[in-house]
């Protein structure tokens, strides 16, 4: 993940069928944001993430995993050192729909 220095830029590990393996630094507040057409999947490597929903939040330790359903409105946040994997279709934007973002960066 040294890597990986910047904060909440997804990068792309690898591609499994139409998926993308997406990790990222992530500290501090992300946007709040859905996807109209996709669920989320969080796993935490390192730290600690909590999702924050409409219906309550989620709090999220190392290797534990969450599911964001679709068209769920979530915000990410953070505690220093965290490090997140995601799974997601390929292209999706990591601000969610209607907004500017980052499908990832891949990495060599």
């Amino acid at each position: 993940m040294d890597a990986v220095p910047e904060k909440w830029l997804p990068h792309v590990l690898a591609q499994v069928n139409d998926y993308d393996v997406k990790v990222a630094n992530v500290e501090g507040e992300f946007s709040e944001h859905r996807h109209a057409d996709t669920d989320e999947f969080f796993l935490v490597l390192a730290g600690r993430l909590r999702l924050e929903l409409p219906d309550g939040n989620v709090e999220l330790g190392p290797h534990e995993v969450f599911t964001v359903p679709r068209g769920t409105l979530h915000k990410p946040v953070a505690e220093p050192g965290t490090r997140i994997l995601m799974f997601e279709p390929r292209g999706t934007v990591n601000t969610g729909d209607g907004n500017e973002g980052t499908t990832g960066v891949v990495l060599p």
